[in-house]
């Protein structure tokens, strides 16, 4: 696969990360879903809200036990493509429902995703910068490298 990449830049901090994806059931590009999504390092498997599951007529494919910050629930999972800003489709994905996500959000990518390449973000002068591009061409340990990047 040819490496392809997206950055999300920002004037400011940035205390969510968040891109614009497409959702869509699996081969039906008819139905899309164009919605904004957070990037969350910190939750394994990738969620949708109940209103692009209606919004897509979705079927439930199943159910998941999910370990949340108030317990233990069991929601349904749905089988969807996602559309990454970079052009780059994740098909075939298992998405557990959840009712809602904060702010305008439809859509929480998890590690399921992120693990498929690589993920960067930085705060250089007061300014996010979130990177990621598939698949993963190498490492990058600042600990090694702290100077990597300066010129």
């Amino acid at each position: 696969m040819t490496p392809v990449g997206f950055t999300i830049k920002t004037g400011g901090l940035l205390w969510v990360l968040e891109s614009l994806v497409n959702i869509h059931p699996p081969n039906n590009t008819a139905q899309i879903a164009s919605i904004n999504a957070i990037w969350d390092t910190g939750a394994t498997n990738s969620s949708i809200t109940s209103n692009v599951v209606a919004a897509l007529g979705l079927i439930p494919t199943g159910i998941a036990e999910v370990y949340t910050a108030n317990g233990i629930a069991f929601q349904k999972t749905y089988t969807v493509d996602i559309g990454l800003p970079n052009g780059v489709i994740v098909e075939g994905l298992v998405v557990t429902e959840v009712n809602a996500l904060s702010g305008d959000c439809e859509a929480l990518i998890g590690m399921d995703v992120i693990t498929l390449g690589d993920l960067s973000v930085t705060n250089y002068n007061g300014n996010t910068c979130m990177s990621f591009r598939i698949p993963s061409l190498h490492e990058i340990d600042f600990s090694l490298n702290p100077q990597f990047g300066v010129e």
